[in-house]
């Protein structure tokens, strides 16, 4: 592992404009978000919500982390006190820390749980889903480099219990979020993915470990098809880092349920909370002896690349948003049971 050097604190700051671009923009040869602003526009989403809740039990907090000679930056809101559950979010390609946080709903469902959540800001605003070298990422193993790194320095710095480290990732960052959970089944308690699939390349990557996990994927996902991407695009002058391939989203789940041996549950059907946005969603449960619900399935039929509950700036592009379930609520209600 390279030589990390970190640096943080905690700190109220004021809003600043960022860039935030959807990962379809990104696709269509968008410029990326910028890292340092995109730091400092979490950070401000984090002091925007502690000041609408008069401050009560929460903190913002800021900082960066030097990893393989780029300095990394992070930013959220964290309950008062030490060993504290911290959730870390991985935004989508083209996307940025603060466009997550305003869109998803995660910071205010996580607090309603007694969860902090970090917001870290990829590199060239995106993460290294990839295994192998890009032109933008020479190095694949930086952004999981990356993570360990965060992990040690919310530990170090900010009071999180080290045992209650949790990753959520959205597009890209489900991506990148259910690489780590492959890769380092014990770095994190929980992980969950929204529009994220396992990579098949150079080969279908399978989980090294049981890690509990909530994958959430749309069946109508105009961007990664729910039957998976053998065949992404090729590299472009406008487009030099295309989406990785992938597995479908069902083989995505099953291969870390078979990590944990655990078993398929029942399916139910969630209630038709708006007829209007044209889908309906089923959970179903992989159990094992010790956990209930080591992987949770909410398969949205006719979904969109969307968040569930949440919003989007790219709604023609990204496909429809269901609003028969919170995926923010779901996320933080499971991470608090784990």
């Amino acid at each position: 592992m390279p030589k990390t050097r970190v640096r943080g604190r905690a700190t109220g700051l004021a809003l600043v404009p960022v860039l935030a671009l959807g990962w379809a923009v990104a696709a269509g040869g968008a410029a990326v978000a910028d890292q340092s602003a995109a730091g400092a526009g979490a950070a401000g989403t984090a002091a925007t919500a502690a000041a609408a809740r008069g401050g009560g039990g929460m903190r913002p907090v800021e900082g960066s982390v030097a990893v393989g000679g780029a300095e990394r930056t992070y930013a959220g809101e964290l309950p008062r006190g030490r060993s504290v559950p911290v959730v870390v979010a991985l935004h989508g390609k083209g996307s940025s820390p603060r466009d997550m946080a305003e869109t998803t709903g995660l910071t205010e469902a996580a607090a309603e749980e007694g969860l902090g959540v970090v917001y870290p800001a990829g590199l060239h605003g995106g993460w290294g889903d990839h295994r192998e070298p890009t032109a933008l990422r020479p190095d694949p193993e930086a952004d999981m480099d990356f993570l360990r790194a965060l992990v040690a320095e919310l530990v170090a710095e900010h009071g999180a219990d080290p045992d209650r480290v949790y990753l959520a990732g959205q597009s890209n960052g489900a991506n990148m979020a259910l690489r780590a959970a492959a890769e380092e089944p014990g770095l994190f308690a929980a992980v969950a993915s929204v529009a994220g699939q396992l990579g098949a390349v150079p080969e279908p990557q399978e989980p090294e470990g049981g890690v509990p996990l909530l994958y959430v994927y749309g069946t109508a996902d105009p961007l990664r098809p729910y039957a998976g991407l053998p065949d992404p695009p090729a590299p472009s002058p406008d487009f030099p880092e295309p989406p990785i391939a992938s597995i479908s989203a069902p083989a995505t789940v099953e291969a870390f349920a078979r990590a944990a041996g655990a078993e398929e549950g029942r399916t139910r059907r969630l209630p038709d909370r708006d007829p209007g946005d044209g889908t309906r969603v089923d959970l179903t449960h992989w159990r094992t002896d010790d956990d209930g619900r080591q992987v949770a399935f909410y398969r949205v039929a006719g979904g969109g690349h969307s968040w569930p509950g949440g919003s989007t700036r790219h709604a023609d592009v990204q496909g429809p948003i269901s609003q028969d379930f919170s995926a923010a609520d779901a996320i933080a209600e499971y991470f608090a049971a784990h």
